[in-house]
């Protein structure tokens, strides 16, 4: 008998608890906060995950996005060296075939991030994020073959991009 009064008492009190006084969550409120707390763990988990990237990891992107943000972080650190359109100044011109230290997405990483003190080429990893290098890397790749106006004479190695020639190579067969 005292089970069924200790049940009594107890539906009682989730009653009030629940649905009078609304102290604690229910069922399907309780979810949604764990899936709101998920979302940001996610997403806080992401924008880190997106900062793990390396010379090794790097990868050529196509997306708008992350050439714009590359454009505004070449615009705002590399225009003095390398001029408005990367035709070259002090710097290198990073539309041509010609590459220093390689003309590949890891090597143009590797350089941006290290830095050429030698030539002039200052160290980005303590400014830029590893994101933002691998934006500015895409960025540049994206210029290849731009001819900007004055442009710098070549220095250094001819490189064919891998991903142009072979472009070029489908439209030469389709003609």
């Amino acid at each position: 008998m005292y089970l069924f009064y200790a049940t009594i008492v107890f539906g009682v009190c989730y009653l009030l608890n629940y649905h009078v006084f609304h102290i604690g969550q229910l069922q399907y409120d309780e979810y949604k906060t764990e899936m709101a707390q998920a979302d940001i763990a996610k997403k806080l988990y992401l924008s880190k995950a997106a900062n793990q990237v390396d010379e090794n990891t790097v990868k050529l992107a196509h997306d708008p996005a992350v050439i714009a943000s590359g454009a505004a972080i070449f615009k705002q650190n590399c225009v003095a060296c390398h001029g408005d359109h990367a035709q070259g100044v002090v710097g290198p011109n990073l539309t041509d075939d010609y590459w220093l230290h390689g003309g590949k997405v890891n090597d143009l990483f590797k350089t941006v991030k290290y830095g050429v003190l030698s030539k002039g080429m200052p160290t980005w990893e303590k400014v830029l994020s590893p994101k933002q290098i691998s934006d500015v890397v895409n960025y540049v790749k994206s210029l290849h073959g731009s001819n900007p106006p004055n442009p710098k004479a070549p220095q250094g190695e001819k490189e064919i991009d891998s991903n142009v020639s072979s472009t070029v190579k489908k439209a030469n067969s389709n003609s």
